[in-house]
């Protein structure tokens, strides 16, 4: 038995950091988007003891018990036990440690990959449990689309959806720590009011591509500029050349533009050695493409 599925990135259209949570996490709210960039991946299940074989395209990605495709796999079948020895084959596309989600879309696709193969499929309440245990962003890739996601940035809604067709993201040659820009962010108690929080999910969709843009920050930039000036060159270089909004996704480091027409976009896109043209991909989309049988 096998299956195909494409591993979709996202990028963080907002991102407020509003404190610090009991459990040393941080308290988050922010506007999670689908973009039509994506990694493939294959599952064959082969007869013979529970085991994961990761086959990956890209070398020096783990796959190991630090690949978060193994980690969902082996939490998978602790709930659901598979019988079989799986393998996986990874075709990379996402830049990796850049703020796109690759890791945590590929661990969502592995849960809705296993599910999909067995009979009967888990239920998506129990593929919410598991995904939340994995990582922050993993419960969101079970939804896709435009969505808001609290707490840690697991607890998800899926909101009104958002239009931009035309999409630049800018891939810099740094990577960033996540561990380090949330440290250093806390040390400088750069902590967002509450008022600041996100209303997106109560508000009318955007009449346009300018509405959208005035929901558009993130929070840790002053963090990420600060240790990474070259992505703070890369963002006004963006809104220079045309882009009517830009900002970091989630902690970095690559950075997307939003642009109101393929001209202008194509124009900026020369001026950058490691940039994707892309789009928002809509749940409706996402759901055909990856989670209905």
């Amino acid at each position: 038995m096998e299956i195909r599925l494409p591993s979709f990135a996202k990028i963080n259209l907002c991102l407020r950091v509003l404190g610090k949570r009991p459990d040393g996490y941080h308290e988050l709210e922010t506007l999670f988007q689908t973009i039509d960039l994506h990694d493939d991946l294959r599952f064959v299940l082969d007869p013979g003891p529970y085991g994961v074989e990761i086959h990956s395209s890209t070398p020096g990605i783990p796959t190991d018990e630090k690949n978060l495709i193994r980690q969902a796999c082996d939490a998978f079948h602790a709930v659901s036990p598979v019988l079989y020895r799986v393998k996986v084959f990874l075709q990379k596309k996402i830049p990796a440690e850049s703020g796109l989600g690759g890791g945590s879309s590929n661990a969502a696709i592995a849960l809705i990959g296993l599910s999909r193969l067995l009979t009967p499929p888990a239920d998506p309440a129990t593929l919410l449990t598991i995904a939340a245990k994995l990582g922050a962003d993993v419960p969101f890739f079970l939804i896709g689309g435009t969505a808001l996601g609290r707490g840690r940035g697991d607890r998800i809604e899926a909101t009104n959806e958002l239009i931009c067709d035309n999409v630049l993201v800018v891939v810099p040659s740094v990577t960033c720590s996540t561990a380090a820009i949330y440290r250093y962010y806390d040390e400088r108690n750069l902590l967002t009011a509450s008022a600041n929080s996100i209303k997106i999910h109560s508000d009318p969709r955007p009449e346009s591509l300018r509405d959208l843009v005035s929901r558009i920050g993130n929070d840790l930039e002053r963090v990420v500029f600060a240790l990474y000036p070259e992505l703070d060159s890369i963002k006004k270089k963006l809104l220079q050349s045309g882009a009517i909004a830009a900002a970091v996704t989630g902690s970095g480091s690559a950075i997307f533009g939003l642009f109101e027409n393929a001209a202008d976009l194509d124009k900026a896109r020369l001026l950058f050695a490691n940039s994707i043209k892309t789009r928002f991909l809509k749940r409706s989309e996402y759901r055909s493409l990856v989670l209905e049988i």
